[in-house]
């Protein structure tokens, strides 16, 4: 991973200072350019990804099986377009819950995508995120409007047709 400061920030230099005093800055140089060189079509990349997730997104939200869909599109507050810088899209990552819960692990199961809580890969990943991120505090979650058995998708580059394709196989599964 890497981080990048704005100098003209009023948190530059607590940030910095942070970071000089915790990071090692240790990188070896042939990651260095295999980093720069998958930089080059990062922007390209993820505009595709976010077309994925769109199409994703609307397949979802109008199957039966699915209860809601948590993605940009669904932001009536308009706080995605405040923050939607010019050129921008949608981002590839969308959560969504099915309305017969019960059945989520046997769901999950039969997805051919990757699993894992990873994002960022150029291939659509899948993972029972608040089972990840809270498994010992489930119930709090739930407190807090999360439910147990919500599904992350992180969308990749495959076609969106496959994309829709696995995950329809998946849901006719259940």
């Amino acid at each position: 991973g890497s981080v990048i400061l704005n100098r003209k920030s009023q948190y530059y230099s607590a940030f910095k200072a942070f970071l000089d005093e915790h990071n090692d800055n240790e990188l070896w140089p042939l990651d260095a350019i295999k980093l720069e060189q998958h930089s080059r079509d990062f922007t390209e990349r993820v505009r595709v990804m976010g077309k994925n997730s769109v199409a994703l997104y609307k397949f979802l939200t109008g199957h039966n099986a699915v209860e809601r869909v948590y993605h940009s599109m669904n932001d009536t507050g308009g706080v995605y377009n405040y923050f939607l810088k010019k050129g921008g899209g949608h981002c590839p990552l969308l959560s969504f819950v099915l309305k017969d819960k019960p059945k989520t692990p046997q769901f999950y199961d039969s997805l051919e995508f990757c699993k894992g809580p990873s994002l960022g890969t150029n291939f659509t990943l899948v993972c029972p995120y608040t089972m990840i991120a809270h498994y010992d505090e489930l119930e709090w979650a739930e407190k807090c409007g999360v439910d147990r058995n919500l599904i992350r998708v992180s969308c990749g580059l495959e076609p969106e047709a496959v994309i829709i394709e696995r995950m329809e196989r998946s849901l006719k599964n259940i």
